[in-house]
């Protein structure tokens, strides 16, 4: 595809010094919906587009037990997410391949899983088609809230990371995975009201780290405070002004594969 927003070397850069091993920790509102809709089990094959460094694969193996394989195209990132791999002992398949190019049988994959993925195309119905054409059961998809507080925090002080983001709201979210014919078991705003760090992904900040811990000591307190009283209260307002994510989870109507 033409209309990527980011490039091959800034994914090249991003993942040059990935600490390692790390796992996803999703926020406690995303793992509830995660455990509510989708199954455990080690028979699930499970694939996620752009997968480096592996961090939601080792989340969705070690917490539901998943046959896990990832794609993903720049080769510094597939290595990395090999080497996440290998330190914490979980069998899986990387592929280096561009996630457009590659030849794959309609329904290979019980769950097709992206996160922080279709946001870097222009074309979003495009990418959720091939992507649903993939999946033999379940599409989950996450994406960040580039709206309301969040998004002025990245436009107006790290606009380079906003910048490579298309902005996505629900009805295109749910528009574009209902068209390729998924029944919707959720599409809302999740995460939980959580800030994006400011001086994270923020090149002025990248000699001045002394400075950026200042800068993101209130939001990571304000974070650390509000998963917490996710966690134990199990109550998690969606607002669209605060939330960090999107989510997506569909299911075939009709079983491919």
């Amino acid at each position: 595809m033409t209309d990527r927003l980011t490039t091959r070397e800034y994914w090249d850069n991003f993942w040059s010094e990935l600490p390692l091993p790390a796992t996803a920790r999703p926020a406690p509102d995303i793992q509830r919906v995660l455990e509510k809709f989708l199954p455990k089990s080690r028979e699930v094959s499970f694939l996620e587009i752009g997968c480096a460094p592996g961090r939601f694969m080792a989340y969705f193996n070690n917490t539901f037990g998943f046959d896990v394989s990832g794609i993903e195209y720049v080769e510094k990132a597939a290595e990395a997410t090999r080497r996440n791999m290998e330190l914490q002992g979980i069998e899986a398949q990387v592929l280096t391949e561009d996630f457009f190019n590659l030849e794959i049988s309609p329904g290979s994959y019980d769950i097709v899983f992206s996160g922080g993925f279709i946001e870097h195309f222009e074309d979003t119905d495009g990418v959720i088609s091939r992507i649903s054409g993939m999946a033999r059961k379940y599409v989950v998809t996450i994406v960040p809230n580039m709206f309301g507080i969040n998004g002025l925090i990245s436009r107006k002080i790290r606009p380079d990371v906003f910048y490579g983001h298309k902005q996505i709201g629900l009805k295109l979210l749910r528009n574009a995975h209902e068209k390729c014919g998924l029944e919707t078991l959720f599409c809302d705003y999740g995460g939980g009201m959580l800030f994006f760090l400011p001086a994270a992904l923020n090149t002025f900040f990248e000699d001045k780290q002394w400075l950026a811990r200042i800068v993101n000591l209130p939001f990571r307190a304000f974070n650390i405070t509000s998963r917490a009283f996710s966690k134990y209260s199990g109550f998690c307002p969606r607002p669209r002004f605060l939330s960090t994510h999107l989510m997506y989870i569909g299911r075939q109507a009709v079983l491919t594969g």
